[in-house]
């Protein structure tokens, strides 16, 4: 299973990067990331307490028109869940994309990868002499996979260095959690962010 996700992972080194054409775009993120859900929350999508991440993403087209794109990425990823785990995320994901003349556009996307989880407490076991002593410290790498939705907005769509806001709802799930009473943990985040169109080299 990681052989395979390693190997989509590559993948895009061997796709063209250019929306607009000629362009290179970079979106950088912030998020809030629960485990709940999908549907949970205020308004099904908003999650209380906060619990902040950041994410990192470069995208290259497989397919694009006038109005619409398929696309597959790269995101690299921190968030921080007080009292359970710190998570760096480096996951990949397929989508597509359309937007209209007025700026707007809509996407939609699935994805796998991994995640290396960090306990934020310590963790102990019973050892062959009775005693007990940490473990776990420095976490585990897990697999993860996602679908998520989003909004967008070209601020300055006509400008020399076009940028993109954006919203996202992720449903995301960690595996193998824990075997004996949750193997898949469920998450979901809500993602603000800001493509950038960087002229290429």
């Amino acid at each position: 299973m990681k052989k395979l996700i390693f190997i989509l992972l590559l993948t895009p080194l061997f796709l063209s990067a250019q929306e607009p054409t000629g362009m290179n775009p970079l979106k950088i993120g912030v998020f809030s990331n629960a485990t709940l859900l999908p549907g949970s929350g205020i308004a099904g999508i908003i999650n209380t307490p906060f619990h902040p991440g950041i994410m990192v993403t470069k995208e290259f087209k497989w397919r694009q028109t006038e109005k619409s794109k398929l696309f597959q990425n790269v995101n690299l990823g921190y968030s921080y869940h007080r009292l359970a785990q710190h998570s760096i995320f480096l996951f990949t994901e397929f989508g597509w994309r359309r937007t209209w003349e007025s700026g707007f556009s809509f996407e939609t996307a699935l994805g796998t990868g991994l995640v290396h989880a960090i306990p934020d407490v310590e963790t102990y076991a019973l050892n062959d002499e009775g005693e007990y002593e940490r473990t776990d410290r420095f976490g585990r790498l897990q697999g993860m996979a996602d679908v998520n939705f989003g909004i967008g907005y070209f601020v300055n769509k006509y400008h020399n260095f076009p940028i993109r806001i954006g919203l996202n709802y992720q449903v995301w799930f960690q595996f193998p959690f824990v075997a004996e009473y949750v193997p898949v943990l469920p998450n979901t985040a809500l993602h603000l962010s800001a493509t950038f169109f960087l002229p290429e080299r």
